[in-house]
Order: structure tokens, then sequence, then C-alpha cells
């Protein structure tokens, strides 16, 4: 049951950040767009860290609180393998953004804004699974 409670609540963090990223990804999307890809990956990197300082927050006080670590050399070995952890997602999030965007919107099935939202969701989903494992497994034991 407390492995459930602990999923449930990284799901509920985990919506709150994909509000931060997206709303930060299609802000910037919006007041200078672009079919750059060099440019809507700085935008996808820029989202990312914001939905990350936002996952520290929310994951390090509740979702994993009883495996947080506040003070001590603990501490900062967490914020440590936290900010490691958030590297490989950024890096995880700006590949597949990269890689899946233009060849959605060379279908050109979808109007270019979509194909980034939906290359930005895939993204988002594959990179959430590696940080929760990596939270799970590294950061917060």
């Amino acid at each position: 049951m407390k492995r459930l409670l602990q999923v449930l609540k990284f799901v509920f963090v985990g919506f709150g950040n994909a509000i931060i990223d997206l709303g930060v990804f299609n802000g910037l999307y919006f007041i200078a767009p672009t079919h750059d890809v060099k440019r809507l990956v700085l935008y996808n990197t820029m989202a990312v860290g914001a939905a990350i300082l936002n996952s520290y927050i929310w994951n390090s006080r509740w979702t994993f609180r009883r495996q947080h670590r506040q003070r001590g050399p603990g501490a900062l070995r967490q914020r440590f393998l936290f900010l490691m952890q958030s590297v490989v997602n950024i890096v995880v999030n700006d590949l597949i953004l990269g890689l899946i965007a233009p060849l959605i919107a060379e279908t050109q099935v979808v109007d270019h804004v979509i194909a980034n939202n939906i290359a930005k969701l895939l993204a988002m989903f594959l990179s959430s699974l590696t940080s929760f494992l990596m939270m799970k497994l590294v950061v917060f034991v």
C-alpha cells in the first residue's frame, strides 16, 4: 500500500510538472515561434529545467519525504544524485523531442505546433519513467 501511495504521489507531482513543462515550452514557442529544432530543444531544456525544480521541491518534501535527508553528508549526496538524474532527464527529453518533432512535422498530417506537442508529450512520458526509477533506486535510497 505504501508503494502504491508513493507512486500516486509521484504521478500527482508529475501532473504539476507537466503543466509547468508544457506551459513554459508553449509560452516560449508562442513568444518566438520557430521551426528550428535547435531552438525547440532550447525551449524544451528551459521548460524541463522549470519542471525539475518543481519536481525536486515536491518529491523531496512529499513523495519521498521519509527517504529525503535534509542535512549532513547524506543531503549533499542526495542533491548531487538528484542533479545527475536531472541532467539525464533533460538529455533524454531533448533527444526524443529533437528526433521526433521533425519526423512528425514532416508528415504534414498535423500542424507544426501539434507535432511539437506530440513529440513533447512522448519525451515527457519516457523521461518521467527514467526519472522515477532513478529517484526510487538511486537518489532517495
